[in-house]
């Protein structure tokens, strides 16, 4: 296990549990634990299932993270279906390799104690507040997401048994300080030699080339000179970004809204409980006399937050008296707020309550008073709420307008852009790699290039390029693919010609000055130094210091040779004289250190999901291809 982390890096057990962590966060809630009916699976691992509900709110997981770092270019990705297709991919990838860790720690025994979950879910940064645990986000969070305090528990505790098993596995993995020096001694190597650089271009004037010559070379390399299939096309666009700027919310209708849907924005009564739990267990008679008793002392006057501390089954709210903090109607066990929500006063008790967690005590602490938002506070939101719903609409109603319109009069859009007043556009050649903007959209290029729509030259259906952009279109024209005749690329194929013979004399010039320096013979070719060149060094041409450091180092006082072609074509003759090693520094040893354990610990990660792949059992039921369940 990696103790120490380099600031930055991106080690490999860190990365699998946070992948872990967002797993978890991406599954479904306790409703999964205690539902007995079976949801539709993604796929069976080794006869366990990966639910749908699992699936579907990993990969939403998945898109929220991917938004965040990439931001705006998120919405031009997000408009590529393979782009869609390749995020679920990775996600129901990732869902196996989960189930198949915790399947391993499962079959190996491993174990996770109830301190080990609270010290875990204490340290996730999302429940934190200015770097302290904070049990208020902590509830609220967790009641946002559909989850009890109980039903995320038991999924910390699976992936701390998971992550015994990951660290277990790369932790034994080391690096020798001999191999931390010798890659830093090869890293920081030191070249130097000499080059000698024969431009091709001084031997243009030497070739000559018939038009036999032309014609064969032609014939030699048709594939340069293909033309792929070809296509106009004429499209009507309906674009969500260009209505909302037609759109505009009147200070008059943002208003009855308000007035009209004043409950939404009304604060509700908040009311504050603390309780005591006491799980039921495998007695559950005795859990409810335990609660009884607990209930008689508070009536004879103990303090309920210290019998709370000592006695409450609850995890987190024991610590703090029992306090749940501010709770609202709805998120909590129907049979705990039923009782919770019938005190009246601060300080209020309730007899034993039982839900399906056990028995409570529950006791009112605090309450606070609703209130209303002020129209002016919220009219900007509103404005914009009721803007995108226009344009959801208007989009909506676009979408079946054009499509009726294109399918009453399937060869041309005329009827569609007169009733609709959108404008039908007309695109240039395009084939199947040059399409841009709308027309470049997967589904459409599949679209315009099928025998159909050649063939018919009638509308196409709407298509749906992303959620706010749908295009109908049509062929107008189309060329069948070809190749340029000889006559149309003579010049361009006598220039190629040419390159290529200049380049063959250039480098039987390289040859010859090569065997030259080998034999220990005069040469007239000048030599540029080349001096203690590392493999970052700019000063030199890329391929010269590529070719310098590729060589094998060369016996004491001798030199070895090598020719390369240049990035612009010329030809460079390569000495490498002497190598030296680099030096090994402190501080950086200690950064290589952690960079090769991290690289070993990946290589051992991947070959140990390899090898559970392998001996497991694996029924995909969701199409590579699609978003729907194979039958």
């Amino acid at each position: 296990m990696l103790d120490r982390i380099r600031e930055g890096s991106q080690s490999l057990w860190v990365k699998v549990f946070l992948v872990l962590i967002a797993l978890t966060f991406a599954l479904a809630g306790i409703g999964g634990y205690i539902a007995n009916q079976p949801e539709p699976a993604v796929a069976v691992v080794n006869g366990e299932d990966i639910t749908q509900v699992e699936f579907e709110r990993a990969v939403e997981s998945e898109r929220n993270r991917q938004q965040q770092q990439l931001g705006d270019f998120y919405e031009q990705l997000a408009r590529d279906p393979r782009y869609t297709q390749r995020i679920r991919a990775q996600v129901v990838n990732d869902l196996i390799n989960q189930k198949l860790l915790e399947q391993a720690a499962r079959d190996r025994g491993l174990r996770a104690s109830p301190e080990q979950v609270k010290a875990a879910i204490r340290d996730i940064s999302g429940f934190k507040v200015a770097g302290q645990f904070d049990n208020d986000l902590y509830l609220t969070t967790l009641r946002s997401m559909g989850y009890t305090p109980d039903g995320f528990a038991e999924l910390i505790r699976r992936d701390l048994i998971t992550q015994q098993l990951v660290r277990g596995i790369v932790g034994s993995e080391f690096v020798l300080p001999s191999e931390v020096d010798n890659t830093l001694q090869l890293l920081g190597q030191e070249r130097s030699g000499a080059f000698t650089q024969i431009a091709w271009e001084d031997y243009r004037d030497q070739v000559e080339i018939s038009d036999a010559d032309i014609e064969t070379w032609y014939n030699q390399n048709l594939q340069n000179f293909a033309v792929p299939e070809q296509v106009k096309v004429e499209y009507v666009l309906i674009d969500g970004a260009e209505l909302a700027e037609q759109l505009e919310v009147s200070e008059e209708d943002a208003r009855a809204y308000y007035e009209g849907n004043l409950s939404r924005y009304e604060d509700a009564p908040r009311y504050r409980f603390s309780h005591i739990l006491i799980e039921s267990g495998d007695d559950a008679a005795a859990a409810e006399a335990e609660a009884e008793a607990l209930l008689a002392e508070i009536e004879q006057g103990a303090d309920f937050a210290e019998l709370a501390q000592a006695n409450s089954d609850d995890i987190f709210s024991g610590e703090q008296g029992g306090d749940l903090e501010w709770i609202e109607p709805g998120t909590m066990d129907a049979d705990f707020e039923e009782a919770a929500f019938a005190l009246e006063n601060i300080g209020d008790i309730t007899g034993v309550v039982e839900t399906s967690f056990g028995y409570h005590i529950i006791k009112l602490t605090d309450k606070e008073e609703g209130s209303v938002t002020p129209f002016e506070e919220v009219r900007a939101e509103i404005a914009e709420n009721l803007r995108e719903q226009q344009v959801q609409n208007r989009y909506y109603e676009l979408q079946q307008e054009v499509a009726k319109l294109a399918f009453e009069v399937p060869d041309t859009f005329s009827a569609v852009t007169e009733a609709t007043g959108l404008t039908a556009q007309t695109s240039d050649w395009i084939s199947e790699g040059s399409a841009r903007g709308a027309l470049a959209a997967p589904a459409v290029v599949q679209e315009v290039f099928s025998n159909e729509m050649i063939t018919d030259r009638f509308n196409s259906d709407i298509i749906e390029i992303s959620d706010t952009e749908s295009v109908v279109v049509r062929v107008v024209d189309h060329k069948d693919a070809t190749t340029q005749p000889l006559s149309e690329v003579t010049d361009q194929v006598r220039q190629a010609l040419t390159v290529e013979r200049a380049q063959e004399l250039a480098l039987q010039r390289a040859d010859a000055i090569a065997t030259a320096v080998r034999s220990g013979e005069a040469t007239d070719a000048e030599f540029t130094e080349v001096s203690n060149a590392t493999r970052q060094s700019s000063e030199y041409p890329r391929m010269v210091v590529q070719t310098l450091f590729g060589m094998a180092a060369p016996a004491a006082d001798s030199s070895n040779i090598d020719t390369v072609t240049l990035e612009n074509g010329d030809i460079a003759v390569v000495r490498l004289d002497s190598v030296s090693a680099g030096q090994v520094d402190a501080e950086q040893s200690v950064q290589l250190q952690e960079q090769l354990l991290n690289n070993y610990s990946q290589e051992v990660y991947s070959a140990v999901i390899n090898a559970l792949r392998g001996d497991a059992e694996i029924e995909m039921l969701l199409s590579s291809n699609s978003d729907s369940l194979e039958p």
